[in-house]
């Protein structure tokens, strides 16, 4: 300890000479791009709350600071010409060596990491420079070398942040280059690594995983005989596991006599890493630039009311009563003036004396307000947020009784109580007295949009309500459903199935728009054209085939020409996209015309004033699938015939696996060493994939395989196994509780957006089967299948009596209210299997027996139904209603009755004797002249299906791969099919049974509660008979002109002969066709 002070005191005394030596003249090669990183103004807080055990001096000026001159030279050519606060606080004080740490509690993008790199590389330089004086010395030891300074950063894009800034202020003298000024992690140069490690290194830049993974693979390498600085940069982002292990590394590594300083970064306050800082230091220091988390340290109780506008006045006044004027100094902060004027006069009538700060305020107010910051004698001081002259710092009850516009606003109120602080670093006073801070938030209907973001943020720090937290919760999901909310997942959920970063701004829940396209497969393997690599685990992706399990290859839509027809269908002049809505497709005019997904728009406060240089986040699907930002101007409305085509690109990931040093992504190294990978693989290959799930536009496989077909052999060969080569070098590992936590993420999610959709469903068919119940009670003459009434000649003697019967109808009641027959045509039978016929001769012998039982006719001997009762059944729904013939009408409600009774009863015990591990998947019917189409919707995860035609018999079923229950129907026919193909898209199955004649049938499906018309299509086909029809008509009505013409040459008797005949063939061929 004693030498390493005498060290820095001989560098400090000859500071000159050694500059004047030219000891700093090299240094490592750097990228401004990734060392500097644009800030925030929000976060970068113009006042900071700064507390160690004595009093910190404060620099305003880079003059007052003690750097080397060539760190000041590199910040000037980086730009970085103003001193941010939270700087002027640490600098000085990291300045002062050894003993001196600081814990730095400040939002991302503030400047909080360079409040702690330029000390550090000042103190790295000054090490570097005492060592060279005693190497070859009495004093001096080879295994004094190691590392100066180490920084512990959550991830690898910080890894590239703050080396590069560590690259550009660190210096070595020429001559030095066995010396590494800054090192960092590279799995694949680890003997390298090894060297420069033993070499001496300036500045080590690791995340803790990678300098926990290094100890346990190289025993003895790590040394700090000299470490001077450890900083946990970040340090609430990395997983608490992976700090312990490497504060346990440290602990083993570290001399007993080396005492390094502790440098903590984080965006909240914590306890536990406080209590570790003083531990390691003697005079820690504890800066905030989040004045909000200096509050919640300092012993303030912040309370939430959430009331309406009027109860909002009581609310105060209790508090007023609870904490006296008199003995707390009370500031209400307001809105704005129209607020705080409401509220002057309800507080005067309450006899209290108030003192507004309006924005006119002159300077008789601006004194008194001086006098009342001397002594506030009772008094109440309201103002607002837009009144940064005011400099109370001494308050001890805060009001918010009017939210402010933003959350940093908000945060920034909190400066009126900071003076009353408790320095928890400093001496305890004996004599003094601690006065109790308190902070009460009313919000209302008005400000409630920001209550989730202040209960998260105090659920991190104290106790909150039950009722708070359960109405946070259904806010929040209420805001999630806002189209304006919509985001993209966060990548972190993606790759590990968690997020820990408490101020994320991804999503992390699942949402309507996470549903993948119907022509996504979901199961099966694929092949596919590479895009874009966008880490070792995530790719874009075109898909080129599909391979369904148990199917075929079938080849998908081509990129190409999808594109081209999304140019075709686009407008020559094509309206702006105003204002722009969350999750609407339109098109991005740039170099290329792409069309995009709107993702994030900001708000937009007057909708009739267009703009074109408001900031959308969008997310591009056809060119590939990357997230940007693009101006309103470029965004334009597509046709709505290319916003319902698919997206051409995918993405594809890879399940399970994360990066092998437990972080959170990969380098850019990484990216772009397995992208020239796939560029130098050979022209003819292509990439296959077996698909385990898809959700979010994104494909999850375990593996990506890269193949050629050599014709000579007649095989394939592998060229790339992407898993085995990830998992060779050492960039992926395996991981189980990722899957998971993937899977269930996108597993819980849809259940409850899919959950409104099946309750939907469920009660559609309650109420659809009580209807059809409700239907057969009234209806005692039900639908029954037209191969039950005839057979053979009985079809010819049946069309021929219906086209009469017609003729005579129209003649005889010639009113308007007499529609044409609307029942489709008698069809002839299908070849039923022996079961068919079985069932068949088993409902005629019913029949007859019903018919001897109840009534005897002897005008009807024959076993079945004449001609003519088949017409007046068709024609009438029912044999005739004869006033007086009671019989008969029983006799006839027991006919029709008695057949469709057994065959519901029978569904019904068939549906309530299935197996558990049975269920009949919900399919949807319509018809077309030639085929009847069904669609056959199953769950995401089935593995494997099969449809058969069987005589007049459909069987399908469909097996799960996640569970053992079965998805199956037998679906019989009362028409002739004669072939059946299917296909499947997404998990829904098509099956296409071609007719044996062109013509209707009538489907009988009403015994089959899971069979749903399809009226969408069924209006279609309807369409299509009507224009048929209409041909048809001009066709006889042209024809009929021209018979006329050729008829009116001929006599008069021939003449009206020919008119009576006209007047007979033409309805007649209308209806014939009609049928």
């Amino acid at each position: 300890m004693e030498k390493s002070k005498k060290y820095l005191a001989f560098t400090a005394e000859d500071i000159d000479k050694i500059v004047k030596q030219k000891d700093y003249e090299v240094g490592d090669a750097f990228c401004a791009g990734a060392s500097i990183s644009p800030l925030v103004a929000p976060n970068c807080s113009e006042y900071v709350v700064a507390h160690a055990k004595f009093g910190l001096r404060q620099v305003r000026y880079f003059s007052e600071v003690s750097l080397l001159p060539h760190i000041f030279d590199k910040m000037q050519k980086l730009v970085l010409k103003r001193l941010q606060r939270i700087q002027s606080y640490s600098w000085p004080h990291l300045s002062a060596g050894n003993g001196h740490g600081a814990m730095i509690v400040s939002a991302k993008r503030s400047g909080r990491t360079f409040g702690y790199i330029p000390p550090l590389c000042d103190v790295v330089c000054r090490a570097i420079t005492a060592g060279r004086r005693l190497r070859g010395t009495a004093n001096w030891y080879p295994d004094q070398e190691g590392a100066l300074a180490l920084i512990l950063v959550p991830d690898a894009g910080r890894v590239c942040q703050v080396s590069a800034l560590c690259r550009a202020l660190l210096r070595k003298a020429v001559g030095e280059e066995w010396f590494t000024l800054t090192l960092t992690y590279d799995a694949s140069k680890k003997v390298e690594l090894i060297h420069r490690l033993l070499n001496g290194v300036g500045c080590m830049v690791f995340t803790p995983a990678q300098l926990v993974g290094l100890h346990e693979g190289a025993p003895g390498v790590l040394r700090f005989p000299r470490l001077q600085f450890v900083v946990f940069d970040d340090v609430d982002l990395m997983p608490p596991e992976q700090v312990q292990k490497a504060e346990q590394v440290l602990r083993e590594v570290l001399p007993v006599n080396i005492y390094p300083q502790l440098v903590m970064v984080s965006q909240s306050y914590k306890p536990k890493l406080m209590a570790k800082l003083t531990a390691a230091n003697s005079h820690p220091a504890l800066i905030f630039g989040d004045i909000l988390e200096a509050a919640v340290y300092g012993g303030t109780r912040i309370c939430i009311r959430f009331c309406n506008s009027e109860i909002k006045v009581k609310e105060v006044l209790q508090t007023l009563k609870q904490r006296p004027p008199k003995d707390y100094r009370t500031v209400v902060c307001c809105s704005d003036d129209a607020d705080m004027a409401r509220l002057v006069v309800a507080l005067e009538k309450h006899c209290h004396a108030c003192l507004p700060y309006y924005q006119n305020a002159n300077l008789e107010v601006c004194e008194r307000v001086h006098r009342w910051m001397a002594k506030s004698r009772g008094v109440i001081l309201l103002c607002t947020d837009d009144c940064p002259e005011l400099t109370i710092r001494h308050a001890h009850t805060l009001i918010h009784y009017g939210m402010s516009s933003t959350w940093s606003k908000f945060k920034m109120r909190h400066l009126f109580i900071s003076g009353n602080l408790r320095n928890r670093l400093a001496p305890a006073e004996p004599k003094s007295k601690a006065v109790s801070l308190h902070s009460l938030v009313l919000l209302d209907h008005e400000n409630q949009r920001q209550l989730p973001r202040l209960v998260d943020f105090l659920q991190q720090h104290q106790k909150v309500d039950a009722e708070v937290v359960e109405l946070v919760t259904k806010m929040r999901q209420e805001m999630e459903k806002e189209p304006t909310n919509t985001k993209a997942i966060c990548r972190k959920i993606m790759v590990k199935g968690s997020c820990i970063d408490l101020g994320c701004e991804e999503r992390h829940h699942v949402t309507e728009m996470d549903r993948c396209h119907a022509s996504v497969p979901t199961s099966g393997d694929v092949k596919v054209k590479l895009v874009r690599v966008y880490s070792p685990t995530h790719f874009c992706v075109y898909l080129v085939e599909h391979l369904p399990p148990k199917g075929s290859w079938q080849m998908l839509s081509s990129p190409a020409a999808q594109h081209m027809r999304i140019q075709l269908l686009q407008d020559a002049e094509p309206f702006r996209c105003w204002p722009p809505v969350s999750g609407v497709i339109c098109m991005h005019r740039s170099a290329i015309d792409e069309r995009v997904r709107v993702l994030q728009v900001p708000p937009i406060k007057n909708a009739n004033l267009v703009r074109i240089d408001l900031p959308v986040l969008v997310q591009a699907i056809d060119i590939d699938t990357r997230i940007f930002t693009a101006k309103s101007g470029k965004l334009f409305k597509c046709s709505a015939e290319s916003q319902q085509l698919p997206p051409m690109a995918i993405d594809l990931r890879l399940l399970g696996l994360v990066p092998f040093s437990n972080e959170c992504e990969w380098t850019e190294k990484d990216r772009r060493g397995l992208e020239n990978r796939f560029k130098h693989l050979p022209t003819e290959h292509f990439l296959q994939a077996h698909i385990q799930c898809a959700n979010a536009n994104t494909l999850f496989v375990r593996n990506l395989v890269a193949m050629t077909y050599a014709p000579t052999v007649k095989m394939h060969v592998h060229h790339l196994s992407l898993f085995h080569v990830l998992i060779a070098g050492k960039l992926v590992k395996r991981c189980d509780e990722a899957e998971k936590k993937i899977m269930a993420f996108f597993t819980a999610g849809g259940k409850e957006e899919y959950a409104k959709g099946k309750i939907k469903d469920q009660v559609d068919d309650e109420l659809e089967m009580k209807q059809e119940e409700e239907d057969q009670k009234e209806n005692e003459s039900p639908k029954k299948a037209i191969s039950v009434y005839f057979s053979g000649n009985f079809l010819s003697q049946a069309l021929e009596l219906a086209k009469m019967n017609r003729l005579r109808k129209k003649q005889e009641q010639p009113i308007a209210g007499c529609s044409p027959i609307t029942q489709e045509p008698p069809e002839t039978s299908s070849n039923p299997d022996t079961i068919a016929q079985l069932y068949e001769c088993l409902m005629r012998c019913s029949l007859l027996d019903l018919e001897e039982q109840q009534e005897q006719q002897p005008e009807n001997p024959s076993s079945g139904p004449t001609p003519a009762a088949f017409l007046n059944h068709i024609m009438n729904g029912g044999a005739a209603k004869t006033p007086g013939k009671v019989k008969k009408q029983k006799k006839r409600k027991a006919i029709k009755a008695a057949p469709e009774p057994p065959r519901k009863n029978l569904s019904q015990k068939m549906q309530a004797q299935l197996p558990p591990d049975v269920a009949r998947p919900t399919t949807s019917y319509y018809q077309t002249q030639t085929t009847l189409e069904l669609q056959v919707l199953l769950p995401e995860d089935v593995h494997e299906y099969a449809a058969l035609l069987e005589k007049a018999q459909i069987l399908f079923w469909a097996t799960c791969k996640s569970s053992e229950l079965k998805h199956q129907f037998v679906l019989t026919l009362s028409f002739p099919y004669i072939s059946l193909s299917h296909r499947m898209r997404g998990r829904t199955v098509y099956i296409s049974v071609q007719k044996a004649m062109a013509t209707v049938d009538p489907l009988q499906f009403n015994a089959y509660p899971f069979m749903k018309p399809n009226h969408e299509m069924y209006a279609r086909f309807d369409e299509q008979q009507k224009m048929q029809e209409n041909r048809a008509k001009g066709y006889v009505r042209d024809l009929l002109c021209v018979e006329q013409k050729v008829l009116g040459q001929e006599d008069e008797d021939s003449h009206d002969e020919d008119q009576l005949s006209d007047g007979v063939e033409i309805p007649t061929y209308k209806k014939v066709y009609e049928d």
